[in-house]
Order: C-alpha cells, then sequence, then structure tokens
C-alpha cells in the first residue's frame, strides 16, 4: 500500500500524464502502464477516504479546452467511466449499485440486468442535432465545458449529416480508429505518405496507440487530417436536449 506521500506524488504524476495524453496529445506511458497507476490510487483511496486528495483522477476528467476552439458549455455534465481490476471490486460496485436503487425505488424494486460490451477506446463526443440536422460536435473537454468541433465531426462518414427525428436531440459517443485503420494509417505514415504525431512521418511520426490517434485527430485545426485518418463513431446515450 501506498504511503500518504506517495500517493500525493503518484496523483501529481498520473495527472500530468492525462493531461500530456488528452490535452496536449503525447505518449508519454502505455495505455496499461496508466491504468496500473490510477488502480494503485484507487486502492489508497478505499482504504483512506478521508485522505483523498481533491485532484485525484478519480474525482476530475481528463482533459481541457483547446485555444484553438471555442468553448461550447454541456447541458448536462459529460463524465467517464471507473476501472475495476478485479472480482472483488466488481462485487463492491455491485453492492453500491444495488443498495443505491434500493434507496431511489423503495417500493418498487426491479430486478436489475446487467449488459456486457466490449470497451471502445477512443475520444467521446456530444452530437447535437435540431431539426433533423447535425449543429454541434463537442468534446467533453474537463466534464463542464468542451471544445466545438463540429468541422472536423463533419468529415467522419459513420457520424449522420441528418437523422429523421427532427426533435432537438443530443447523441453521446465515442469516436475511435478500428484496428486495420489504425495499422493503414501508421503504414502510409512510415511511407512519408501522410504526416503523423507532431506533424512527422517515417517512424517517429507513427502512433503508439489508437486511443491517442482519436483524441489527437479530432483536435486538429485541419480538417482535412481528420478526413484522411478516417475515423470511426459509436453511439451510446441519446436524450432529448
Amino acid at each position: 500500500m501506498l504511503s500518504d506521500q506517495e500517493y500525493k506524488q503518484l496523483v501529481l504524476i498520473v495527472n500530468q500524464y492525462r493531461a500530456d495524453i488528452h490535452s496536449n496529445n503525447g505518449e508519454p506511458i502505455s495505455e496499461s502502464a496508466l491504468d496500473d497507476l490510477k488502480h494503485k490510487i484507487t486502492q489508497y483511496e478505499n482504504e483512506n477516504s478521508s485522505k483523498i486528495d481533491k485532484s485525484s483522477p478519480n474525482l476530475t476528467i481528463a482533459g481541457t479546452v483547446s485555444k484553438g476552439f471555442q468553448k461550447f458549455r454541456h447541458k448536462n455534465r459529460m463524465l467517464s467511466l471507473c476501472d475495476i481490476f478485479d472480482l472483488d471490486e466488481l462485487k463492491d460496485w455491485n453492492e453500491r449499485n444495488s443498495n443505491y436503487l434500493k434507496k431511489e425505488d423503495e417500493l418498487n424494486l426491479a430486478s436489475t440486468e446487467f449488459v456486457c460490451e466490449p470497451k471502445i477506446d477512443g475520444l467521446a463526443i456530444s452530437l447535437i442535432y435540431q431539426g433533423g440536422v447535425l449543429t454541434h460536435g463537442v468534446t467533453r473537454g474537463d466534464g463542464f465545458e468542451g471544445e466545438n468541433v463540429t468541422v472536423n465531426v463533419l468529415e467522419i462518414a459513420s457520424i449522420p449529416k441528418t437523422i429523421l427525428d427532427t426533435r432537438s436531440i443530443e447523441i453521446r459517443g465515442e469516436i475511435y480508429i478500428t484496428h486495420v485503420d489504425f495499422e493503414a494509417l501508421n503504414l502510409s505514415i512510415s511511407r512519408g505518405e501522410l504526416t503523423g504525431k507532431m506533424g512527422k512521418t517515417g517512424v517517429d511520426g507513427m502512433f503508439a496507440n489508437s486511443r491517442n490517434v482519436a483524441a489527437g485527430t479530432l483536435r486538429q485545426l485541419n480538417s482535412n487530417i481528420v478526413r484522411e485518418r478516417k475515423l470511426s463513431f459509436i453511439a451510446y446515450n441519446v436524450g432529448l436536449y
């Protein structure tokens, strides 16, 4: 278990890594290594609830709003998923979830059903449709305020520009790159056919993981780059706006 000082230092380190990944589009550490560090923080906080740092990655959303895009405030805060690493943590989550449902609906508690699906790891996006037309594409940002990246969202083929429903609707989902397109992109970068990270070509421009491709590409000021990299989209939530 971490000491108090080790915990505080690890919070600083993890937050710097998150800033490099989500705000600066860097690749300072692998996804699995970052998850392991975050898990150590979670374990400490589970045992020391009175000592949780206010800047803990478990209490904050990774990301900021780039100066290159207009700010856009979310009507409802965009949150991120919590990670678990073993069966005991899953049991603890289920117990907390069950207790919450009982408090919310003591007289009419329905049986709980679970849905399990593969995790699509990329960049969270809010799509707003008004009158059946896509009017805004907004990143999560800090959860309260994101970046208006509509001009880039319009370059993603799997995102419909119009829908049949003419109500004001918000669709939330994930922008990502498939394994096939990720490999093809790195191949093109290695051959000098396309530019990669930091505008480089060759080996130096190749991306280490697909998550950073999605995040970095959607926040490019040149929408032609978005079109070249063939991002994809999957929706996970819809509601009236």
